[in-house]
């Protein structure tokens, strides 16, 4: 360890280019255990850049629990607030499986199980079949772990329930989704970005290893910047930690395109985070998907409840 981080040749996460008049640090992480294996790896910290090591130094409440468990939460045991988290996620399951797309048995000349009326009667089409369903297209969903300073806690935990949501409606029309978390920021010329895979297409999803990162403060304000702190940055970083890119610039520097779908923080999606099916139906307004699969009405659903649904 010599104090000017890792670099791209030690670190198999890494890549470092060249975008015009921009330096770009590239971190891309195929899951978050592969997170906790690269921090756990006690990477070298650039001292040259962070004077001071804020993953640690930072108090408790505001940036949770201290960096050891931290990192260790990456791969479960992370639970405050979890069984609220579940029970408001399968609020909007219910919703979701009123309007689930199931597919029809027809009558064709072959098929899973015999049509015994049509066989006896001498019909050609005297079995049973489904519905062939149509192929399955590829939704990528780009979630910013970021969020203003100002955002509750509330509102961090309703867009988490509400993305993971946005991938059960999709794969309930047929999609298959790939999930990803990110952070990048900027200081002077130097652009950081960080990529996590937390569902790959085709996988199942596991909405508690999903949980930590989507909502626990400490994998923002500890784990990221611990990852920061290694990388081998020539600017000022030890101040600010980055300054977060617009939406605009965003897209371009994470190359999310047209038919991709980005989650901005809470207030960017207009989640307020009180009720959850409001905040559902202005999130998914914002995205602006209904043109591709049917979006449920969750507030609509909520009234027909006897309690009036979720407050």
């Amino acid at each position: 360890m010599n104090g000017t981080g890792v670099s791209p040749e030690e670190c198999k996460y890494l890549e470092i280019s060249e975008r015009k008049n921009l330096k770009e640090y590239k971190m891309y992480f195929g899951s978050i255990g592969e997170v906790q294996r690269f921090l756990l790896s006690n990477p070298d910290i650039n001292s040259n850049v962070f004077y001071e090591q804020k993953s640690k130094t930072s108090s408790v409440d505001f940036a949770g629990a201290p960096l050891d468990e931290a990192i260790n939460y990456c791969i479960g045991g992370y639970s405050e607030n979890y069984d609220q988290f579940l029970e408001l996620s399968k609020q909007l399951e219910q919703v979701n499986k009123k309007n689930v797309r199931v597919r029809k048995t027809v009558t064709s000349f072959v098929g899973q199980r015999p049509n015994v009326p049509a066989y006896i009667a001498g019909a050609p089409k005297n079995m049973y079949r489904l519905e062939r369903t149509e192929e399955k297209k590829l939704k990528r969903i780009w979630m910013k772990v970021t969020y203003e300073s100002t955002t509750s806690e509330e509102q961090i935990r309703n867009r988490g329930i509400i993305a993971l949501n946005l991938i059960n409606l999709l794969e309930m029309n047929n999609y298959l989704v790939d999930f990803r978390l990110f952070e990048v920021c900027n200081v002077e010329s130097e652009v950081f970005r960080c990529e996590i895979e937390l569902k790959k297409p085709g996988q199942m999803l596991f909405p508690r290893l999903c949980y930590y990162p989507m909502c626990g403060k400490a994998f923002v304000r500890r784990v990221l910047c611990r990852i920061k702190e290694s990388m081998p940055f020539e600017c000022g970083w030890g101040l600010s930690y980055g300054v977060v890119l617009n939406e605009q610039y965003t897209k371009m520097i994470m190359d999310i395109g047209d038919d991709d779908i980005y989650i901005g923080s809470p207030s960017e999606m207009n989640i307020c985070g009180g009720n959850i099916y409001e905040d559902t139906d202005a999130f998914l307004k914002k995205i602006g998907i209904s043109d591709k699969i049917v979006v449920p009405s969750y507030t609509e659903e909520s009234q027909l409840k006897p309690d009036g649904g979720d407050k």
